[in-house]
């Protein structure tokens, strides 16, 4: 059980991981109101979207969450929903929420549909995978789904201080070390290089570093292999502490195809975030990127 739990995990941080561009818009599945906060049930449908919920101090009105919420310490002795692309209808309704939120990649879409024709507000808000920049308004949105515009704005706006202060740090005339995001999940034997439309993509890019992945060509994500990391040529290795820890830490990680033939490998110039603070585009991101634009310096 245990095994199939973390397997899961895994499917539903990659799920994290690749989020694209394409995702940029608002929507909303009824015109009904935002439930207030005194009789909220809320199910966040994704793992990004509960750290937003959590931070504004709604915990209590929290009734279930999807797998990727897991680590979160506000979580433990929540209902689980399965996760983010893989919901079931049925599980969530029996929960009664009155509002549903979570990220445009909440799925699969006749679930959504589903929950849509049963009356619960449902509502999808961008993922912030194209740029830092988008988080603020990521947070802000979600406040107001949840009934809480003025908490929203001053957690946004206090999230926007700690992005601009860390983007600040990075020094303009600096050469931009080149970074690999690598996802691993070792129990499914899932080894990725991240390139163009990820969310690890954005954050690289606002940490001042280039992503190695995209300026060799990737779109996505595609297998690791000795001849992408070789055509890559990483400086900086950017993992998911999850994840290298699936893989038994740096001594597992060096023994992927081709990881310790590039300069980051040779090196040990290996950085390790926790998951939804790295990729989560919410509260944390601030904090992370001032931890990336640090590990990154020379």
């Amino acid at each position: 059980m245990k095994r199939r739990l973390v397997a899961l995990l895994g499917v539903a941080v990659i799920a994290l991981a690749g989020c694209g561009n394409a995702q940029s818009s608002t929507s909303t599945s009824t015109s009904a109101s935002p439930a207030g906060k005194r009789e909220a049930r809320i199910i966040p449908l994704t793992g990004d979207v509960a750290e937003i919920v959590f931070k504004l101090g709604l915990a209590d009105k929290v009734v279930g969450v999807d797998l990727s919420a897991m680590g979160l310490p506000e979580a433990r002795g929540k209902k689980q929903i399965g996760y983010q692309r893989a919901l079931a209808a049925e599980g969530i309704l029996s929960l009664k929420p009155t509002v549903l939120v979570g990220t445009e990649e909440a799925g699969p879409p006749p679930v959504i549909e589903q929950l849509k024709g049963a009356g619960v507000p449902v509502v999808l808000v961008p993922t912030g995978a194209a740029s830092v920049d988008e988080v603020p308004g990521k947070i802000e949105q979600v406040a107001q789904a949840v009934g809480e515009p003025g908490k929203g704005a001053t957690l946004a706006a206090a999230t926007k201080a700690e992005i601009d202060a860390a983007k600040a740090t990075v020094k303009a005339d600096a050469k931009k070390p080149r970074v690999a995001f690598l996802y691993l999940r070792g129990q499914s034997k899932t080894y990725q290089l991240g390139g163009a439309g990820t969310r690890a993509d954005a954050m690289i890019t606002a940490a001042g570093g280039e992503d190695a992945g995209t300026a060799a060509g990737v779109k996505g994500f595609k297998p690791i292999t000795a001849e992408a990391m070789v055509a890559a040529a990483p400086e900086i290795i950017l993992v998911m502490k999850m994840g290298l820890d699936s893989v038994g830490g740096e001594k597992g990680l060096l023994a992927l195809p081709g990881v310790a033939q590039t300069p980051a490998g040779k090196n040990r110039r290996i950085v390790a975030l926790d998951d939804l603070e790295l990729l989560g585009m919410g509260p944390r991101t601030g904090q992370a990127l001032t931890k990336l634009v640090t590990a990154f310096q020379p």
